[in-house]
């Protein structure tokens, strides 16, 4: 009995020395159990924190970029509990990088000493690796001045500057600039480019004027300066980028000419020069040549010399139209700006965008495939089989394309494609209106088509047109894929939208 008492004692003294040892095991387990809990959280938070103010890269400097990441991740840690201890965010080539330490505090392991555990993370965000040629092709109409085109201009510059910040080397991203309306500026220093119909010899050039005639020359003999907008090439060349060369005077670039129009300045918007005395017909007014000085056979070497002649006084036929009445009226876009890894030049230009004309969404979107192409005219895309690099053209319409119809002898207003009259919409002066808007689309869609089967990347944005179908359908059909357009209802909403889009193109990952 004594024996077994005995045991019990000294049972009781063994689990009371093992005890202690045994709470402090269980303890141990529990507190790292909990330090691995908290691991597993900080990092969440971390990379979620990370990867957040990455899609503010560009919008906002690196310091406020760091300041918001460690608040974000600040408020997530006291909201588990954990007590946060120290942040470090920096920028590494095309990447961001951050390490952040925490601590738990422990339960059963206080018992030895040991109050807190240290939780230590690091995340790292990339940017993709991939090389970009953008073409940004923006509305210029007058339907976009005022706050849409502000919002814009706003939009457009977080898009270029996120991309700008988030590759380290220049040359792996470049931007071009299209503003479109009426037509495109290719900019009048490029007058006597080869690829401009210098001597006359393309169908387009001869459009109410003569063969043979140079239109920039024939600016100077009206005391103008070709402003550097050009007219649509002849069918099919104006929906694709089939190189320019002398051998096919059609596929040159013509200098946009304005004809003088009859002396009515109630009825007809761009009358310059005297009519008197020339037959009633209108499209007989229009072409009629000699007024400019001209007459058949006339040779570009007979120009050189001649007295300049003087164009009337300016008058406003449309309150919204800011240019003077001449050849170069409506010519108040923006001239293109080509491939540049100057993203500076890019925004400061985006700045300067003013709204005016009617829209012609082929012109815009052609024109930023060619400044994407490795051809003339601008010759500065990479070869379309680079498969490192992505050609994309990021497209923005607040409207239909339109040229206004008229109902006499010159079927509409002046545009690109010269008058409905004069054929190169393969319509005639009789045309619908709703016939030329179908003519109009079908060039969009089948340049948009030439672009994409080339390999470019089309985003198209629809702005404030909702429950216009015509835009919406032609848009979707240009974009790359359904996920490739986007319908914008509210310019409010444009920034976030083209912030999308950097962050598709940038393919943000995380690399740590």
């Amino acid at each position: 009995m004594r024996f077994i008492q005995d045991s019990r004692a000294s049972t009781a003294m063994m689990f009371a020395l093992f005890l202690v040892p045994l709470l402090m095991m269980v303890g141990a387990a529990i507190d790292m159990t909990r330090h691995r809990t908290a691991t597993v959280q900080a990092q969440t938070a971390l990379d979620a924190a990370l990867l957040y103010v990455a899609h503010e890269s560009g919008k906002r400097e690196d310091s406020v970029l760091e300041q918001e990441a460690k608040a974000l991740f600040r408020a997530e840690m006291t909201r588990r509990n954990l007590d946060y201890k120290a942040f470090r965010f920096q920028r590494v080539d095309n990447s961001l990088t951050a390490t952040a330490e925490v601590s738990i505090d422990t339960t059963l392991l206080a018992l030895a000493g040991i109050e807190s555990l240290s939780v230590k993370r690091e995340s790292g965000v990339k940017f993709s690796d991939s090389r970009v040629e953008m073409a940004l092709a923006l509305d210029t109409t007058g339907s976009m001045k005022g706050d849409k085109l502000a919002k814009l201009k706003d939009a457009s510059v977080t898009l270029v500057n996120k991309l700008a910040t988030g590759t380290s080397d220049p040359e792996r991203r470049k931007f071009s600039l299209v503003a479109f309306a009426t037509w495109v500026n290719v900019g009048p220093s490029n007058a006597t480019a080869e690829w401009i119909d210098m001597s006359g010899d393309s169908i387009v050039s001869a459009t109410n004027l003569l063969p043979d005639v140079n239109r920039a020359v024939l600016y100077e003999k009206l005391g103008q300066t070709w402003p550097g907008c050009v007219e649509a090439r002849s069918y099919p060349y104006d929906t694709d980028d089939t190189a320019p060369t002398l051998s096919d005077a059609e596929t040159l670039f013509t200098p946009a000419f304005y004809p003088d129009e009859p002396d009515d300045r109630s009825r007809y918007p761009n009358d310059y020069l005297d009519d008197t005395g020339v037959s009633s017909n209108i499209m007989d007014i229009i072409q009629h040549v000699s007024k400019y000085g001209l007459t058949p056979g006339f040779g570009l070497s007979d120009m050189d010399g001649e007295e300049v002649i003087e164009i009337k006084s300016d008058y406003d036929y449309y309150y919204d139209i800011s240019t003077p009445v001449g050849p170069g009226f409506m010519c108040a876009i923006r001239p293109i700006i080509p491939l540049t890894t100057d993203a500076s030049l890019i925004t400061s230009e985006i700045d300067k965008l003013e709204a005016q004309g009617s829209t012609n969404i082929t012109e815009g979107i052609a024109w930023a495939w060619r400044t994407l192409s490795p051809e003339v005219p601008y010759t500065g895309g990479v070869a379309y089989d680079d498969d490192k690099t992505q050609k994309i053209i990021v497209l923005l319409s607040d409207g239909n394309n339109s040229i206004g119809r008229r109902g006499d002898a010159r079927g509409s207003d002046y545009s690109a494609y010269g008058y409905i009259a004069n054929g190169r919409l393969g319509l005639s002066a009789g045309a619908s209106q709703r016939d030329i808007y179908d003519e109009m689309d079908a060039r969009t869609l089948e340049s948009c088509t030439n672009a994409k089967r080339a390999g470019v990347i089309i985003y198209t944005i629809r702005l404030e047109l909702s429950g216009d179908y015509r835009s919406e359908a032609l848009l979707k059909s240009c974009a790359t894929s359904p996920g490739h357009y986007l319908d914008v209802p509210d310019a409010d909403d444009l920034e976030a939208v083209f912030s999308d889009i950097a962050d598709d193109v940038l393919d943000l990952y995380l690399s740590k």
